[in-house]
């Protein structure tokens, strides 16, 4: 059976990844300050003065700035089958931003008709209630095979087809998304995610069919128990050059996560998960090495009631604290 909270968990993250307005509104009526005067050029002036002069120099175009990328928080994997290059440090990052970045409000419900057919509903205030996102998906699975449709607010269309099964004592699967984008012009957006896990080497990849510039892909191998290697990278069609190289190295045991990553061999980033009997829990993730001399640190902690409710806290590098409550409803 498909991971319905996944499902959700992807459809809000592409949320995330939408260009927003910024939370501070501007004042059109604040009156803007006049530019300087430019002051009035002597006409006479030596040659000795006009040899020291120095030739204007152009001012170079600002860079735009760095897209952040949105973390992703895979779901725990069933039994039998390997983790994803995701799956490294994935308790670290649920812990310490999982329910901190939702916004004003956040909100979801599945429903699953006599027919099998799964209606998911979503909707949250990112990051303010003026800015609201939502939509609805149709999922339907029939044995191996799976199809979805979903309509978000921003009137894109998202559709899904998707294969899985064994062959060779090999587990492959194939997913088919496509979408339909309306902002500024209409535009059609389809690629290829497949996959083989044959324990311990699982490949997946991300391949552009049309109007996609991104080929991504990733390779894990379990040499041994509870311990993955994984390399992972993106080549940008577009611009003609691959956009990163990442290396990682992951322990989890199901108590104790350790997690390492270095990215395009500048970035070294680091994170430790521990529970603490049934209840508590606490994670460290921290950058060890940046070549931009980025220093960025949370220390975090959880406690579950096991019924459905969690509350969070954590500390960032800047003293900034957060908190954070969720409680799941399960309506039969």
């Amino acid at each position: 059976m498909t991971n319905m909270k996944q499902r959700l968990r992807n459809l809000f993250r592409r949320n995330k990844m939408r260009g927003r307005p910024t939370t501070v509104a501007s004042n059109p009526n604040k009156e803007q300050p006049e530019p300087p005067k430019p002051e009035p050029s002597k006409q006479k002036s030596s040659k000795k003065d006009a040899s020291k002069q120095e030739p204007s120099k152009q001012e170079e175009p600002e860079k735009p700035p760095k897209e952040v990328e949105v973390e992703i928080i895979p779901s725990p994997t069933s039994e039998g089958e390997m983790p994803t290059y995701f799956h490294v440090g994935a308790l670290a990052k649920d812990c310490l931003i999982n329910g901190f970045k939702i916004g004003a409000w956040q909100m979801h419900c599945t429903t699953r008709t006599k027919n099998d057919f799964y209606l998911n509903t979503f909707g949250e205030g990112y990051p303010t209630m003026k800015d609201v996102f939502g939509g609805l998906e149709v999922f339907k699975e029939v044995g191996n095979y799976s199809t979805s449709l979903g309509w978000f607010t921003n009137n894109d269309l998202l559709s899904e087809i998707a294969v899985r099964g064994m062959n060779f004592g090999s587990r492959l699967y194939g997913l088919l998304k496509s979408t339909i984008v309306t902002k500024d012009e209409v535009s059609f957006q389809t690629k290829l995610k497949c996959g083989l896990e044959r324990d311990p080497v699982k490949v997946e990849l991300v391949v552009p069919l049309y109007n996609e510039p991104l080929f991504q892909g990733y390779i894990l191998v379990a040499p041994v128990e509870n311990w993955v290697l994984g390399y992972r990278t993106e080549y940008n069609f577009d611009e003609k050059g691959f956009d990163k190289h990442a290396l990682c190295l992951g322990y989890n045991n199901g108590r104790t996560e350790v997690g390492l990553k270095l990215e395009n061999f500048e970035d070294l980033r680091g994170s430790i998960f521990q529970r603490i009997g049934e209840a508590w829990a606490f994670a460290i993730k921290t950058n060890l090495y940046s070549s931009e001399n980025v220093k960025q640190f949370a220390i975090g902690v959880q406690y579950d009631f096991q019924n459905g409710t969690m509350v969070k806290a954590k500390l960032r590098e800047d003293s900034r604290m957060g908190s954070s409550a969720a409680h799941m409803v399960r309506i039969f």
